[in-house]
């Protein structure tokens, strides 16, 4: 199987994964990938923006509280998101099956709850390291149990690139430009495990969304 970063389609995935936010003028939710403490304030901030500006109804996050994978928990995101001037009210937890957090069981849940609520459009924001797994996920899941679904991309915003970090269930440290190595290795074993469609069919989605 060809890796999923040696498709001749993925430098066109990457750019238009990281530029697409003038897609998105106004959409029905945005989720906030889950993050460590160390990088929450990428989706904070940038989900927060979106919501302000008018571009989006709902914000949601992970329901649950996984300390050891390093998020935060439901009730700690909701007060900072509260604290930076969302309602209340424009907070919705996405439950995670069995608690077992990690990126494609956030982007299952997350397109379930999705498509549950009849939702047409969606935003999903991921700190910038993070952001093409995110996306290159939930669109793989939408394609498999949502195709109707309109997913679009929103990188968070960027904090100190040469920092030193905690990331992926607390299991890898570095600095953040370091991360983005580790999220292509990811990103191409995962697919070859068969969780993550082609870049050619997520290239073809992104048309077909168009």
């Amino acid at each position: 199987m060809e890796r999923f970063c040696d498709n001749q389609k993925f430098p066109e995935l990457m750019v238009r994964t990281l530029c697409d936010d003038d897609g998105i003028r106004v959409v029905d939710a945005a989720y906030l990938f889950a993050q460590t403490t160390d990088n929450e304030d990428s989706v904070l901030i940038a989900g927060t923006r979106l919501y302000k500006d008018n571009r989006v109804g709902l914000l949601g996050i992970c329901a649950g509280d996984d300390r050891a994978a390093g998020y935060p928990g439901f009730s700690i995101w909701k007060e900072k998101l509260t604290r930076l001037g969302v309602p209340e009210h424009a907070i919705i937890g996405i439950d995670i099956p069995d608690g077992n957090l990690n990126t494609l069981t956030e982007a299952t849940a997350l397109v379930r709850e999705s498509k549950g609520r009849a939702l047409k459009t969606l935003c999903v924001i991921a700190s910038p390291f993070h952001q093409i797994r995110c996306f290159v996920s939930t669109v793989s899941i939408v394609l498999r149990e949502y195709p109707e679904l309109k997913v679009y991309s929103k990188v968070g915003c960027a904090l100190e690139w040469n920092k030193r970090v905690a990331h992926s269930q607390m299991t890898t440290m570095g600095k953040r430009s370091e991360l983005i190595a580790g999220e292509l290795d990811r990103i191409n074993r995962y697919h070859e495990k068969g969780d993550l469609v082609s870049p050619d069919e997520i290239i073809n989605y992104l048309d077909q969304r168009d």
